[in-house]
């Protein structure tokens, strides 16, 4: 149950990068997994010892896990510049063209580039916070309260950004960007801002995982990954915080949790393909019932705006 609690609150904070990105900005990025694995191999190459003769890759510093996970978040927020530099001041369709074809890209780097990623043997041995630290009978329970704590701090972010006049300036751009340009605002370098916050998100994502996981192989880094943080968005409810939590929680625990079912009646091997069918189904129900998801995103008039600025009330 703790692993399963472990893994949806990492999805949480990939989703609420994910919301910043489309719920709040109207960035349509289908590619969220690269920053992901970005920031998952720059924390596992920061920390991992130096390589021995037997191993294919060359790079291992060795530097403490708070080092690599800070590592991972700046590594995904350069990624994000380098791809929003050429593609956020053109329609959104390029832009999801774009994201995707760079995660398919960094996948096939990952499977290639031997000397820096490992190849498709991957790396192993990345350290765990305090391992030697924390009793091994308690340190699931340890490494929990961190993901939760980054979900709580990924989501104070995400609730203060939505409050704030920064806030207000990005789903002005979500909603009418011609509008936001007449009144003079520079589209361009909130949309740019708004992409790396949310590629800064999916990086701390990605190094969780790495020292959550202790090995990365670039098979962890398909697109299906886009594809549950999407379909966690959707159910949970797009431009919501709240909702975005939800939605990754509810996909991710029902995905772990099913992996523990027993094999009845001879059904263990179509257990992958059943889930994947009840999970496309939910969406199909989300949208025609629920096309806001669970916890919709509430409008709110400019006087309570005001109101709960100034009283930091929600």
């Amino acid at each position: 149950m703790t692993s399963v609690a472990t893994v949806a609150g990492i999805y949480a904070v990939l989703a609420l990068g994910l919301n910043i990105h489309w719920g709040e900005t109207g960035l349509l990025n289908f590619g969220h997994v690269a920053f992901f694995a970005v920031g998952a191999y720059t924390t596992a190459i920061l920390t991992i010892p130096s390589p021995t003769a037997t191993q294919a890759y060359s790079f291992g510093f060795g530097l403490p896990v708070v080092v690599g996970i800070v590592g991972g978040c700046i590594a995904a927020g350069l990624v994000a510049v380098l791809l929003g530099i050429p593609t956020l001041q053109l329609d959104e369709e390029y832009l999801a063209i774009v994201s995707i074809g760079l995660a398919e890209i960094l996948r096939h780097v990952m499977m290639n580039e031997n000397w820096l990623t490992g190849g498709v043997a991957g790396l192993y041995g990345i350290d765990r916070p305090l391992r030697g630290v924390i009793p091994p009978e308690a340190y699931d329970f340890f490494y929990l309260g961190l993901v939760v704590l980054a979900v709580g701090l990924c989501y104070a972010y995400s609730r203060r950004l939505k409050q704030s006049p920064f806030g207000r300036v990005l789903r002005s751009i979500r909603d009418d960007e011609e509008a936001s340009i007449a009144l003079g605002k520079h589209t361009f370098r909130y949309r740019m801002q708004a992409f790396v916050v949310g590629g800064v998100m999916a990086g701390l994502a990605g190094a969780l995982w790495a020292h959550y996981a202790t090995a990365l192989t670039p098979t962890a880094f398909g697109a299906n990954i886009t594809f549950l943080t999407w379909v966690g968005l959707i159910v949970g409810g797009s431009g919501n915080a709240k909702g975005a939590i939800l939605g990754a929680g509810l996909i991710i625990a029902f995905r772990e949790a099913t992996r523990y079912l027993p094999d009845l009646y001879g059904l263990g091997d179509i257990i992958p393909t059943l889930r994947l069918i009840l999970v496309g189904a939910l969406v199909i129900v989300t949208i025609r019932y629920r096309p806001d998801g669970l916890l919709p995103e509430r409008d709110i008039s400019y006087a309570e705006y005001c109101k709960r600025v100034e009283y930091g009330g929600e």
